[in-house]
Formats: C-alpha cells, sequence, structure tokens
C-alpha cells in the first residue's frame, strides 16, 4: 500500500470518488500489502479475522465517543441532543445493556410483524411502480422506488402518521451521515442536534397517542414490551424508533438500489434469474455480498491488546471491513464475480453474532417483492448513465440516484422473472 498505509489515508481515499466508485481496489491493495508482510494499520479484512471480530466481547460497540471525536469542545457542548440519541441507540451498546435492549425490541420487532407487513410490500411496490413516469425515457428507480418504497414500509410499521413520515425519512438520512461521514463536521452535527430536538417533539406526542390508546404498530409494542421488569425509557424509545427509521430505510434503500445496479450490470445473470426464478433467494444474498449495502463497521478496543495480528491500544477503533471480507478469495471462489449460483457460504453483510442486523427479516422480504415485480414489468431494462453517483458514506454504500432505461421486450429475449 505503500504511502497509502495509515488509517487516515485509505479513509480519504475510500471517500474520493474513485474510491466510491470503486472501493473494492483499495481491499485489494490492502489484501496485496497484508500479503508482502507490509503493515496495513487497525484494519480487519479477512473473512474469518473480521466474523471473529464480530463476535469478540473485547471489542465494544460503545462508538459514540469516536464518532464525535473530530468536534471541538466548544461544539460538543451545543449538540448534547445528538449525542445523547446516538448513546441510546441498541448498536451503540455492549451487553449487559445491549442484552437488554435487544430483548425489548426483538419482542417488538417480532418475525409475525414482519410477515404481516409483507402484503404492504407488494402493494406499495406495485402502486411505485404503476406511478414511474416513463413517458420521458428514462426513470429514476432510486428516487421512484427504491427510495420511498422502505421508508414507507417501516413509518407504517411505527404507526408514523404519513404526514410526518418525510420528516423522519430527513432524520434518517441525518444519522447515516452523522455516522458515516468519516470525519464529522460542526456543521453537519449541529444540523443533525436540530433534527433530533424536532424528532423528540414529534415522538413525545406520538408516545403519549399510543399510550392513551395502542395500535397493532410497532411502536405501541415497543412501548408495551418488558423483559423481566424492564421497559424502554422515553429516550430509549425516541432514540431506537429513529434507528429502525435509519436501518429500516437507508441501509434497505441503499440494499435495493444496489441489488438492481448489480442485476443490470450483469445481464446474463438477470438473465439466468429470469430462466430460474427458484434462485431469487440466493440471488438476493449474492447482491448483499457482491455490493454490500453496509460495507465497514467499527469496533473499539477495551484494552491494549493484539487482535488478529493488529495491535491496537485501549480506546483505539478497530475498522472492519465488511466489503472487503465478502470478498475474500480464502472463502469466495473468483470473488469478484458476480454469481446467483454460488454457494460458497454465508456473508456478513448483516453482521454476525450479538448485533446481527435486526432487520435482515424485513430486507430480505422487501427484495423478494422488489426484483421480481420491476424485471417482470420491465425485462430488458438497461441502466441509462454511468458512471454512478455514490452516496459520500464511508460505512453505508448506495448511489444517489439509478437512472434506467425502462424497456420492454419479447420473452424470447429476456424472459419474464415470475414469483
Amino acid at each position: 500500500m505503500g504511502e497509502h498505509g495509515s488509517v487516515g489515508q485509505v479513509v480519504r481515499r475510500l471517500l474520493e470518488p474513485a474510491g466510491l466508485a470503486d472501493p473494492y481496489s483499495i481491499y485489494q491493495e490492502i489484501r496485496d500489502a497484508a500479503d508482502t508482510g507490509t503493515p496495513t494499520g487497525r484494519f480487519l479484512f479477512r473473512y474469518p479475522d473480521v466474523r471473529a471480530a464480530l463476535y469478540d466481547p473485547m471489542l465494544s460497540s460503545d462508538r459514540v465517543s469516536a464518532i464525535l471525536r473530530p468536534l471541538p469542545d466548544s461544539v460538543l457542548g451545543e449538540v448534547d441532543l445528538l449525542e445523547r440519541t446516538l448513546r441510546d441507540i441498541v448498536v451503540f451498546h455492549d451487553p449487559p445493556d445491549h442484552r437488554r435492549l435487544r430483548a425489548l425490541l426483538t419482542r417488538a420487532f417480532t418475525p409475525r410483524m414482519v410477515e404481516q407487513t409483507r402484503p404492504l410490500i407488494e402493494r406499495e411496490t406495485d402502486r411505485l411502480l404503476g406511478g414511474l413516469d416513463t413517458a420521458g425515457g428514462a426513470v429514476d428507480l432510486h428516487g421512484g422506488l427504491t427510495y420511498p418504497l422502505p421508508a414507507t414500509v417501516v413509518a407504517a410499521m411505527l404507526g408514523i402518521p404519513a404526514a410526518d413520515r418525510a420528516a423522519f425519512q430527513s432524520w434518517a438520512l441525518d444519522i447515516v451521515l452523522v455516522v458515516g461521514s468519516g470525519t464529522l463536521t460542526p456543521e453537519l452535527a449541529r444540523r443533525a442536534n436540530a433534527s433530533m430536538a424536532r424528532m423528540r417533539e414529534l415522538m413525545a406526542r406520538l408516545v403519549e397517542q399510543r399510550r392513551r390508546e395502542p395500535g397493532p404498530d410497532l411502536l405501541s409494542a415497543m412501548i408495551t414490551a418488558s423483559e423481566d421488569g424492564e421497559r424502554l425509557s422515553l429516550d430509549e424509545l425516541y432514540a431506537n424508533a429513529l434507528f429502525l427509521m435509519t436501518a429500516g430505510h437507508e441501509t434497505a434503500t441503499n440494499m435495493l438500489s444496489n441489488a438492481i445496479l448489480t442485476l443490470l450490470r450483469h445481464p446474463d445473470q438477470l438473465r439466468l434469474l429470469g430462466e430460474r426464478p427458484e434462485l431469487l433467494d440466493s440471488a438476493i444474498e449474492e447482491c448483499i455480498r457482491y455490493e454490500g449495502p453496509v460495507q465497514i463497521a467499527a469496533r473499539i478496543a477495551v484494552r491494549d491488546q493484539e487482535i488478529r495480528g493488529v495491535s491496537v491500544r485501549a480506546g483505539q477503533p478497530l475498522i472492519l471491513l465488511i466489503g472487503a471480507a465478502n470478498r475474500d478469495p480464502g472463502v469466495f471462489g473468483d470473488p469478484d464475480r458476480f454469481d446467483i449460483t454460488r454457494a460458497d457460504g454465508p456473508h456478513v453483510g448483516f453482521a454476525q453474532g450479538a448485533h446481527y442486523c435486526l432487520g435482515a427479516a424485513l430486507a430480505r422480504a422487501e427484495m423478494r417483492a422488489v426484483l421480481p415485480r420491476l424485471f417482470a414489468r420491465y425485462p430488458a431494462a438497461r441502466l441509462a448513465e454511468a458512471p454512478v453517483e455514490w452516496q459520500p458514506t464511508l460505512d453505508f454504500r448506495g448511489p444517489t440516484r439509478l437512472l434506467v432505461q425502462p424497456r420492454r421486450a419479447a420473452a424470447s429475449t429476456a424472459p419474464e422473472l415470475r414469483r
């Protein structure tokens, strides 16, 4: 890696246009450097190492201080609501607090609730596809389908009124930018803090309504959920409702957009999926492995230690390159090849261990609804714009728009992808 060996230099390169377009080449440089014995900084990038780190109790998920560290002390004093909100989100907790929060959220976010949401996902997908304006040729599937769909679904699950959903989308994006910006700026922190103040005002009203009149929604379930006599505090309710909106909206949007983009870039695999619709679940997993919506996770060393050959001091972050692990040639044969028949084993796109993605089942349900319906309607769709512009964040990967020519074609040239 030469002059690109430090953590800061690699982070800067990943945030440059070339790095956003193709982080995998940078991951490969790190891999090549390690093979020659060159130090690669505090990065874990091999699949076994990343997977082991996700289970390691000596690595902390309490990384709020690391996220806020770039801010001057004078600014930190101005963004207390942002800090409080981050500190109450389940993914930034370690046991035993994490077990308590996770158990309470799991009692609310049940498989049954996800299954009950499936008809809504399908109806909303059909509605959005039917509303695409194709008169002008190219359409933005990100803006017209993959961005509004997850937001509508998770907002409906939470019971957020339609009039308030755009605000929640905006607040969720603020959290994504704060966590994934690489280096948090005072301007972004102040904006997010103001968003948290507005979020708390709205949530206070919604929680009071649900306490008076509980409904079948997720927010009501979060309010009433208990574990060994414990309940979520008001701050925990606010923060984790926003977290579910963030994970259920921003991450799912990127997952859907990335999957569509990847299939359109690999027409042979899209054609195969049309011929063999039973490969849909395999294709979904391969999309997440190949072009995952979450590329990086960070953990904090709880003491001075050596982890998988990397020396870290107490309080230092260790950077887990999820995207690199999912393309580890030691685990995945020909890892840079997109192959919907792949059977190499599980990816780590939804993490592993205690922090395994709470919404993985919902994300897969959305993929199962969107991909067949989209490509059945537009079996000869093709990309209308190159290069693609990517969201400027380290942790979260997805295009800012996805322009597609939604052409139709005869079934003989583009078999329909049946459900």
